[in-house]
């Protein structure tokens, strides 16, 4: 049960920074920052407009401040994609307490 509980909250998480991505005016680039790990943060961001298909919902990186670089990003057609992603960054980060 604490697995699905975790899901259940993270995904919760997504969906609450995507209304919130939803919400704000149009050309606001700024990140929604999801979760901060000592040095890394994890964050949501709109996608850029591309000629594909079928377009991202949104972006999901994980930065690292102390070294001013992204890691890692991952292009989410859905708020379990993102979801997924978000657990996939966490666990980067190290060892999760709980």
């Amino acid at each position: 049960m604490g697995r699905a509980l975790e899901y259940n909250f993270t995904t919760l998480r997504i969906s609450r920074a995507y209304v919130s991505l939803l919400s704000r005016p149009e050309g606001d680039l700024t990140a929604i920052s999801l979760a901060w790990i000592g040095d890394y943060e994890i964050r949501m961001h709109a996608a850029q407009p591309t000629c594909a298909a079928q377009q991202p919902l949104f972006i999901v990186d994980i930065f690292d401040h102390d070294a001013q670089l992204f890691i890692d990003s991952r292009a989410c057609h859905s708020v379990a994609d993102g979801a997924a992603a978000f657990d996939e960054f966490l666990h980067m980060t190290g060892p999760v307490a709980g």
